[in-house]
């Protein structure tokens, strides 16, 4: 009797022989996440208290049923802002999931750098084995992991988000690596996932690394022998596994792109954005200062902007080094090494009429972020710096002396950028106060909605917060009105509304489109909700008598149609990938 596909499926997973290489990029990415086990926590980094309170807003809405977040409810002083429809929301599933389980919100956050660190490790050691074997694919690894800015990513930044795309960069060249080696239905699923995870990781460096991942995947085309017709046959699979991945992030990109408008995007490409302030002169990429403060390049104290010292050398070494090395080596070296050059151009004011001829590049907000790319390169030139192994790439050979030395090298150049600055977790770090209290420190950091005539300076919800009642979410507009709270949560609010002529009531909460109201279970049309006030705040009539109002976010026909792209996007991957077609070896 032929085995069942399931049956094969778990023959393969018991086959699964685990590379010990793995455990070296383990042990070596130890002294990069050590700082982490620690009770304090690095609430002066850049981005930590929006790191904390965005895990406190997605929480929010995911226990109020809502299972891709949208609405963020604390934020803009309580009156909530569309988060979560335009920031990639795949390191805060990670999070969640640890919170779900049992870990306090600063805790989770701590599991997730934890697991981005070593993710990327693993990453890129499975690219760089791939194409170069376990000895130059360890140093490549642990070069990745210890990249300056990749550090200085999360002990000075604290950006999670950017954090956890290190970890798919080199995962999608692995996937259009072997795509462009052999097209077949489980290449093209695993390209999709990991190109779409890219996206749904931190959608601006998934867009800046899409020109980078064509470069590539046209370059192994090329290098690959095979006829024209094969090529075009792999050119194709490439293609669908890029539109696989694109549709698998539509739930993102869709209202991304298309309904932008219905925020003030000007708050976020202008003033402190404005990618022209943050172009870098080259002696903040080869300078070692390091520093905590934010701010434009040049800001004294300000994060550290270099490329790194010993991913520098050995990228060098491996430049020079290629001309005595083998056709492929050669051309793999100056492939990544010219990509660099052409990163770094982008983040000097040279680059800036570029800049300007593409609109979206504002969505970028600091060239410097490009950083992020080059400590891709430079990894894979450090792996390369190391001359060709001695035995077949397929063989394990013992970790050589001079290999654990260099990549011990690699961790003492980076050691001393792995100490955060550390910080007493406040109180207000578990719940919704962190919101309020970092909004009225940093009062530019309110957003604003289409509908917002004017720049919120205060609410009625900011008393309450920091009173630690309860809230009220809502008013009535009529004088012999009555209103009584019945539940706040983190994508709905319902009240109990009486009144004998009938009244408006009003939400503090931003009019945006999706939300929905229902007036005693009976939804009202889209054409009822309307925007009132300075603010903009939702507004709906409610006709005489006692009724039950429920405030609900929802899904507007964008957004739904991204959401279902996704999701059968995510299918088609998931079973291209899972199907046992007959194996391919190259």
């Amino acid at each position: 009797m032929k085995p069942s596909w399931l049956s094969r499926l778990k023959d393969r997973w018991r086959a699964v022989d685990i590379d010990p290489y793995y455990w070296l990029v383990l042990a070596f990415s130890l002294f990069a996440i050590l700082p982490l086990a620690g009770p304090d926590y690095f609430f002066d980094a850049h981005d930590a208290p929006h790191t904390a309170f965005f895990l406190t807003e997605f929480d929010a809405a995911i226990r109020d049923g809502v299972w891709y977040p949208g609405w963020a409810t604390d934020q803009a002083l309580g009156y909530g802002y569309p988060t979560f429809v335009f920031y990639p929301p795949l390191a805060y599933y990670a999070a969640e999931g640890f919170h779900l389980a049992g870990a306090g919100k600063i805790a989770a956050l701590k599991w997730t750098w934890v697991l981005a660190t070593v993710g990327a490790g693993w990453a890129m050691y499975a690219y760089a084995r791939r194409v170069m074997g376990r000895q130059r694919g360890l140093l490549a690894a642990v070069a990745y992991v210890y990249m300056p800015y990749h550090l200085a990513d999360i002990y000075v930044r604290a950006d999670l988000a950017e954090y956890a795309s290190f970890v798919w960069l080199p995962l999608a060249l692995l996937a259009f690596h072997n795509l462009a080696r052999g097209a077949t239905a489980r290449r093209i699923g695993l390209a999709g996932l990991t190109f779409g995870a890219l996206l749904l990781t931190h959608n601006v460096i998934g867009l800046a690394f899409t020109p980078l991942l064509a470069l590539y995947t046209l370059y192994r085309l090329l290098a690959e022998r095979a006829s024209w017709s094969e090529r075009g046959v792999r050119a194709a699979g490439s293609l669908g596994g890029g539109l696989l991945g694109l549709g698998i992030a539509a739930a993102l990109l869709l209202p991304g792109f298309l309904e932008r408008a219905y925020i003030v995007q000007s708050q976020w490409v202008r003033a402190g954005y404005d990618y022209a302030a943050h172009f870098v002169q080259p002696f903040h990429l080869l300078s070692a200062a390091w520093g905590y403060a934010p701010g434009p390049p040049g800001t004294e104290g300000g994060m550290s902007l270099q490329l790194g010292t010993v991913p520098l050398i050995l990228a060098l070494v491996a430049a020079v080094g290629a001309w005595s090395r083998p056709v492929r080596e050669r051309a793999l070296a100056l492939f990544f090494a010219a990509v660099t050059a052409l990163l770094v151009f982008f983040m000097l004011p040279l680059s800036t009429p570029l800049w300007e001829l593409v609109p979206l590049a504002a969505l970028i907000q600091f060239p410097w972020r490009l950083l992020v790319l080059t400590a891709l390169t430079l990894a894979v030139l450090a792996g390369l710096a190391l001359p060709p192994p001695g035995k077949a790439s397929g063989e394990r050979p013992r970790p050589q002396g001079a290999l654990l030395v260099l990549a011990l090298v690699v961790v003492l150049g980076s050691f001393a950028y792995t100490l955060p600055q550390y910080t007493p977790v406040p109180e207000s770090a578990e719940g919704p106060l962190l919101t309020i209290e970092f909004e009225l420190k940093y009062s530019d950091m309110r957003g604003m909605t289409a509908w917002t005539k004017e720049f919120p300076t205060d609410s009625p919800l900011v008393e309450q917060y920091l009173a630690g009642e309860d809230l009220v979410t809502a008013r009535v507009l009529t004088p012999d009105a009555t209103l009584e709270m019945v539940r706040a949560g983190g994508a709905s609010d319902e009240v109990q509304v009486r009144s004998p002529q009938g009244t408006a009531v009003q939400f503090y909460t931003y009019y945006f489109p999706g939300w929905r109201v229902y007036v005693d279970g009976q939804r009202l049309p889209a054409a009822a909700l309307r925007a009132e006030g300075p603010y903009g705040l939702l507004t709906v009539d409610v006709p005489p008598g006692e009724h039950r109002v429920l405030l609900r976010w929802g899904d507007t026909a964008v957004r739904l149609t991204g959401k279902a792209l996704s999701l059968g996007c995510l299918m088609l991957a998931l079973g291209l990938v899972a199907w046992p077609w007959p194996r391919r070896r190259d």
